[in-house]
């Protein structure tokens, strides 16, 4: 009698359900905000008090151990091709345990950045890789909606962090803040994201095969691989451009009168903003490719970009964040899925994670172009004009749709 197939534990769900990879992928990209920059800049104060530091020293600080982090990343991806899920994100969360054990008992500068250098490779860098990485790798038939999922997790986090360490702080000093942080990422995170990884099979298992056909990359020969270059002149824009506007709000606010209070508003409107489109993008990509939802992604953006010189500066404000939420909602999930569309599943996690050092390089060169600009006093109408014309011609050269694109080249 011949043996039934076992059933593929990576998409079991109830119909309209989520995929085990999406809930994984939820819950690990929530337990990245540990390692996020706007869960350790509730913290510069207490640091700059504590370690004697200026705006400037500790910026440069953080910089570098943001940098570091990111270009090891370059190397570190591949972990996703290498372990089992389960054992990835562990190191994971050990890692964010115990660079936030030394940030609550640092006893001199040198152990702080340490402390920061583990929790950006850890949470920003491994929790939130793996997260994109699993959604994208073994939700085979609603890949776009499960890196959706992701999206909601950082998203989430955002809203929840800040106002648990409002909470805590009311209790406890920012040393016990972090001691806390420490143990949820060692008692709660940790067990809870290796319960969720169990379904989801070992990189070289069959069902994480299937969608790889292309032969494997070196990581040289991907810096030179045609396809990759003409999609990183897409997805890489809209972190670049969102970082750039977000350090310069201060600077905007002076140009066009707007009070802080607006300013504040418009960070909840591109929250709520970037979710509803990564909702939305999953589906479209589902539906259609993420290749196809890349020639259309940088355009709102840019229209948010020109309405700061075209309409009232009130209304602009509001226009400007809109446009960057539906952006970034859109390239959330399209950077997550578009790489298993040109090269399939078996090296996911190196390709995502040299992407990743990528974009944290250029997130750190955009603001510095930005503020540039600014002293040159370029107008914003010519700033947004160009931005506008590289969303309206670029994409559709560099990225031909569902047919033509080679890749292999």
């Amino acid at each position: 009698m011949a043996l039934r197939k076992g059933p593929d534990l990576t998409e079991i769900h109830r119909p309209g359900g989520v995929p085990p990879a999406g809930r994984f992928a939820l819950a690990a990209a929530l337990c990245s905000s540990l390692g996020q920059t706007f869960f350790i800049g509730l913290f510069g104060a207490e640091f700059r008090l504590e370690f004697g530091l200026g705006e400037s020293a500790l910026g440069l600080l953080y910089g570098a151990a943001t940098l570091a982090s990111g270009l090891l990343m370059f190397w570190l991806g591949a972990i996703a091709d290498h372990l089992a899920m389960r054992r990835a994100i562990a190191i994971a969360m050990l890692g964010l345990a115990i660079g936030a054990g030394l940030i609550a008992t640092a006893a001199n500068i040198g152990w702080l950045v340490m402390g920061l250098f583990l929790i950006r490779l850890s949470g920003q860098g491994l929790a939130g890789h793996l997260a994109v990485v699993a959604a994208a790798r073994y939700a085979l038939r609603r890949r776009g909606r499960a890196v959706a999922m992701a999206t909601y997790g950082f998203i989430f986090g955002e809203a929840l962090f800040p106002l648990g360490v409002a909470l805590a702080m009311g209790w406890l000093d920012w040393r016990g803040v972090w001691t806390l942080a420490a143990g949820f990422a060692l008692v709660l995170a940790l067990p809870m994201l290796w319960l969720l990884a169990r379904p989801l099979q070992h990189p070289k298992a069959p069902a994480a095969d299937r969608a790889s056909t292309q032969p494997l990359l070196k990581r040289g020969r991907l810096m030179r691989h045609g396809g990759f270059l003409r999609v990183l002149g897409v997805v890489l824009v809209p972190p670049v451009v969102v970082t750039a506007v977000f350090l310069h709000q201060g600077t905007l606010a002076e140009k066009l009168d707007w009070a802080l209070t607006d300013v504040a508003s418009g960070f909840v409107l591109f929250a709520a903003i970037q979710g509803v489109f990564a909702f939305a993008g999953g589906r479209l990509i589902d539906r259609f490719s993420a290749r196809a939802l890349l020639r259309f992604s940088l355009l709102p953006a840019g229209l948010g970009l020109l309405s700061l010189s075209i309409t009232p500066p009130d209304f602009a404000l509001w226009l400007l964040f809109a446009g960057l939420g539906m952006t970034a909602g859109l390239n959330g999930v399209i950077s997550g899925a578009v790489w298993v569309e040109l090269f399939g599943t078996a090296q996911l996690g190196m390709i995502r994670g040299v992407y990743a050092a990528l974009m944290v390089i250029s997130t750190a060169l955009g603001p510095v172009g930005l503020g540039l600009l600014f002293d040159l006093d370029v107008p914003l109408r010519a700033m947004a004009l160009g931005y506008l014309a590289y969303a309206i011609v670029l994409p559709p050269i560099l990225v031909p749709g569902m047919r033509g694109f080679p890749s292999n080249n």
